[in-house]
């Protein structure tokens, strides 16, 4: 083999080698890229679901077992208690007159232990006026129960229901003014703010309007005993400290 042909081969042999490296890096380059792209993958994904979780899938702490309400007072009502269901629309009128009227003996029969006392927030009027207050006043009542402020919540916010029925709520409202009012402070307040701002119970909201609606109640508010219709005229025929008895009657 002449001298120029060695040196040929020599180039020849050197080439391929530099080839087989050059193919080795990208091969193990590929691999690496593939379990970088894996694992920004798996990253994304549990985020995604981590966001849609706290988003809107949060059961609040006293959530009835079958999630269609809210139990206003868990472990206070006695054995046997009669189930009382109070259906309503944060921004019915009417709502907020029983609320006015009836609000106080409910509660203080709920505290005594005498009755099971469960709300079921409805959020069909929002559709009837155009707007979505029903619902972000659900999520913001919703959201009150993490800090222990449920039914203070729920009383503040018909207390502060506008004088025109249309206006609603505004953001600043449900989440300031009102936790303001009942109590909710530092890491609670911090909370709460993060549960509506995210709609963190916007599903559990959605759920109890479409279960009150399910159970055929088309209308608010609507008061139940024991899964009965108590109508609004037989309540209204009773002063509110005669509530229990009525209550009673009707078990």
């Amino acid at each position: 083999m002449s001298q120029s042909n060695r040196e040929q081969l020599r180039r020849d042999q050197a080439a391929q080698a530099k080839q087989k490296r050059l193919n080795r890096i990208i091969g193990v380059g590929a691999v690496v890229l593939v379990v970088v792209l894996i694992g920004v993958f798996i990253a994304v994904l549990f985020q995604n679901q981590a966001h849609t979780s706290t988003t809107s899938s949060a059961t609040p702490p006293n959530a009835t077992g079958s999630k269609d309400g809210i139990v206003v007072n868990p472990g206070k009502f006695t054995a046997g208690a009669p189930v009382v269901e109070l259906f309503f629309d944060y921004q019915c009128p009417v709502c907020k007159q029983f609320e006015g009227i009836y609000g106080a003996s409910l509660k203080s029969l709920a505290a005594s232990g005498a009755i099971e006392l469960r709300y079921r927030n409805m959020t069909f009027l929002d559709n009837n006026l155009n707007n979505d207050a029903s619902l972000r006043a659900g999520i913001g009542a919703v959201c009150s129960d993490f800090a222990g402020k449920y039914s203070t919540y729920h009383e503040q916010v018909f207390a502060n229901q506008a004088a025109k029925e249309g206006d609603g709520y505004t953001d600043e409202m449900l989440r300031v003014t009102i936790p303001a009012t009942v109590g909710i402070t530092g890491a609670d307040l911090t909370s709460f703010q993060s549960c509506y701002d995210k709609q963190t119970t916007k599903a559990f909201v959605s759920g109890t309007n479409e279960a009150a609606s399910k159970a055929g109640v088309n209308a608010t508010p609507t008061f139940h005993v024991n899964g009965k219709d108590l109508s609004l005229q037989t309540i209204a025929g009773v002063k509110p400290e005669g509530l229990g008895d009525l209550i009673k009657q009707n078990a």
